[in-house]
Parts: C-alpha cells; sequence; structure tokens
C-alpha cells in the first residue's frame, strides 16, 4: 500500500497540470473577450460565469457522492479540455458563450483537488502539507505567463487555448491511472445547504470563511484589472508583462512551504495579520507609483504576493484543521468564495474606473486588506 505521501504525488502533479493550464489564460482572457465586446459587458460575462460555477458547487456534492471523487475529476478536465479547444478554433460570438460555460466550470476543480489533499493529509501536518500543494499549484502558477507572453507574440491569442487544452487531456489520464484504488470515505454534509448551516453554528469556520471571500475578491480584482492597467493605461508589451507576472509569483513558490510550516509551529493569527498589512500597503503603492521600468511594477507585485500567499496557506490551514474530506459540502461552500468575489469584483471595480480611475481602484483594494487584517484579530489560534 503506497504511503499517504507518495499517494498525494499523482494529485500534486495534476494540480500542476489544471493550474498551469489556467494560469496560461487567466491573464489574456479579458483582451480576448474585449475583442468581441466593450469592456462593461466583459464584466457581465464574468458574472453569468460566476453564478454558473456557484451553481456547479452546489451540484458537486451530490455528484461525488454519486459516482464518485475520481470519475467526477476526470470529467471535469476532459469537458474543461473540450471546450478550450472549441475556444481556440472558434472565432465568431460561439466564443462567449463556450467561454461562460468554461469558465464556470473551471472553478470546480478547486473543491476536487481540496478533497483529494484532505483525503491524504493528516491533521498534525496540515499546514505543511497545504503549503505543499500551494507550492505546487503556484509554481505552475508562476511560470506559465511567460509562456503565455510569448505564444501570443508568436501565434496569436488563441493558440493558447489549444496549449491549455493538452495539459488538460494529459491530467485526467493521470487522475483515471494513479487514483483507481481510491474509496471515498462516507460523507457527513450531503448538501451545501446543510454544510452552511454547519459553518454558521462555527464561530472559527465563519471567520475564515470571510477571510477566503477577502482573498478571493483580491485575487479577482487583479487578475482582471492588473494587465489591463498594464497594457491599456500603461502600454507594456504582452511578453514585458508576462514576464514581470512571473516574478510577481515566485513569491507563492519561494514562501508557501515555509509559511505552511510556521502556521503548524506557531499558529495562524499573527501571520495572517502581517500578510493583510504587506498585501495592502504593496498594493496602495502599486496604483500610486509611476514609471516606465516594467521590473519596477514586478517588484511592486511581487511585494503584494508576499502578503498574499501568507493570508492564502494561513487560511487553508486554519480552514482544513476543522474539516476533512468527509465534511464535502462544508468545502463545497468554502470554495464558493471564489465565483461570488467573481460576481461582486467586477461589478465594484468596474464601477470605480468609471467614476474615478486605476489609481482609486488599487488604493480602494489595498484598503479592504487594511480591513482584512483588523478582522483577522478575531480569531484564535488551532493547535
Amino acid at each position: 500500500m503506497l504511503t499517504r505521501g507518495k499517494a498525494l504525488r499523482p494529485i500534486l502533479f495534476t494540480s500542476f497540470l489544471y493550474f498551469a493550464h489556467l494560469s496560461v489564460l487567466m491573464y489574456i482572457n479579458s483582451t480576448v473577450l474585449s475583442t468581441y465586446a466593450s469592456s462593461e459587458y466583459v464584466s457581465i460575462f464574468y458574472v453569468l460565469a460566476a453564478a454558473g460555477s456557484i451553481v456547479l458547487l452546489f451540484c458537486l456534492p451530490k455528484i461525488v457522492q454519486t459516482i464518485g471523487l475520481v470519475r467526477t475529476t476526470a470529467s471535469i478536465f476532459i469537458m474543461l479540455a473540450v471546450l478550450l479547444l472549441l475556444l481556440g478554433t472558434t472565432n465568431t460570438l460561439w466564443f462567449v458563450a463556450i467561454f461562460i460555460l468554461y469558465n464556470a466550470l473551471s472553478q470546480t476543480f478547486w473543491y476536487c483537488n481540496d478533497l483529494f489533499v484532505a483525503h491524504y493529509s493528516q491533521n498534525e501536518n496540515i499546514g505543511k502539507t497545504r503549503g505543499i500543494s500551494l507550492t505546487v499549484i503556484s509554481t505552475a502558477i508562476a511560470i506559465m505567463p511567460l509562456i503565455a507572453g510569448f505564444l501570443v507574440e508568436r501565434n496569436g491569442l488563441q493558440s493558447v487555448y489549444i496549449a491549455a487544452a493538452s495539459l488538460l487531456f494529459i491530467g485526467a489520464g493521470v487522475i483515471i491511472r494513479s487514483q483507481r484504488a481510491f474509496a471515498d470515505r462516507p460523507y457527513s454534509t450531503p448538501s451545501a445547504i446543510a454544510a452552511w448551516h454547519a459553518i454558521r453554528a462555527v464561530p472559527s469556520l465563519r471567520r475564515v470563511l470571510s477571510i477566503n471571500f477577502m482573498l478571493q475578491f483580491f485575487y479577482v480584482w487583479m487578475t482582471l484589472f492588473t494587465p489591463l492597467y498594464l497594457h491599456t493605461v500603461l502600454g507594456f508589451h504582452w511578453s514585458d508583462i508576462g514576464i514581470a507576472f512571473s516574478i510577481m509569483l515566485t513569491a507563492f513558490v519561494l514562501l508557501q512551504y515555509a509559511v505552511g510550516r510556521w502556521a503548524d509551529s506557531v499558529g495562524e493569527k499573527k501571520l495572517l495579520i502581517a500578510g493583510f498589512l504587506i498585501g495592502g500597503i504593496s498594493t496602495i503603492a502599486f496604483g500610486l507609483w509611476r514609471s516606465n521600468a516594467i521590473m519596477t511594477y514586478a517588484a511592486i507585485l511581487f511585494c503584494t504576493r508576499v502578503g498574499i500567499c501568507m493570508v492564502e496557506v494561513l487560511a487553508e490551514t486554519y480552514f482544513f484543521k476543522q474539516v476533512s474530506d468527509k465534511d464535502e459540502g462544508v468545502v463545497s461552500v468554502y470554495r464558493m468564495m471564489y465565483p461570488l468575489a467573481y460576481i461582486i469584483a467586477p461589478l465594484i471595480g468596474w464601477a470605480i474606473i468609471s467614476l474615478f480611475s486605476y489609481m482609486t481602484l488599487f488604493i480602494v483594494l489595498g484598503a479592504f486588506l487594511f480591513a482584512g487584517a483588523i478582522y483577522t484579530t478575531r480569531l484564535a489560534d488551532i493547535r
């Protein structure tokens, strides 16, 4: 029988493939969509996709119980790959409809990955395990924007969708082959609604859910508006932006494993507060700074991710110290915070840009992170 560590390796590899595919796309989607509609409609597309994700996450616990976690995950990979092939070969308004379906479905893998990692984790080293998992994910996310930038410059935007689909087909094969002996455990929260009531009854779960929403709000806002700001407002080329994003994302690769180990030994509260403060200060600096050097912006963005990667690892550790893979409904609600943020953040962001400026956008986001630091003072460390 495989040890937990060895059994987790193919899951980590699959996570790498999935987030590599996601990363290669995440910073060009807004630009591609803008060729079919104005920026106001682009935000609506994301809102529709996020609403679809929430519906799917409500349904996933029941689907997993019916056909199992392995089949559910492999099916998600294959369906996403097919949708990407369609995105890479169409140049009509059908692109928008397919994109909404793809983006809605793409948010569901986080949930499946959480259940796999929780299945192979032990409570005394959850911080370390989550740190390793997030480091693998972050490595994929860090290297792919650079590749995406060069693909776009040489072969056009649609070629990136073909490359991303190939990664997903490989991931589906890895899941099917490596998890043949996987046995689903009896699930304790059979629906997202029951899980929501369970979360409301536990103050520590409610608070970490709110912190996760703040984290996802930051990710959505920065993913949507940072590339548009650098490209359309400041005039940087996509190849330069890809380099800047790769530098920015190395913060996750360098720090997440260490932060996970710190969480196991010293607790989460103080590190969470520090992460919010670092993220808030550097996000405001990004909005206020004026330079013609892309590396200056890369350095500031790196600092934002130093703080945010601390928040991410610590929130994950704090949450998964309280739940297991049997609590699949609770995990489903936790992962709904990302699509929920995708409904709220674009609407607020586009309103701020319309009324004020990009500088105001990043100042407001930084202030939001400061509020997160204040809110985190209500947490109690879990030993």
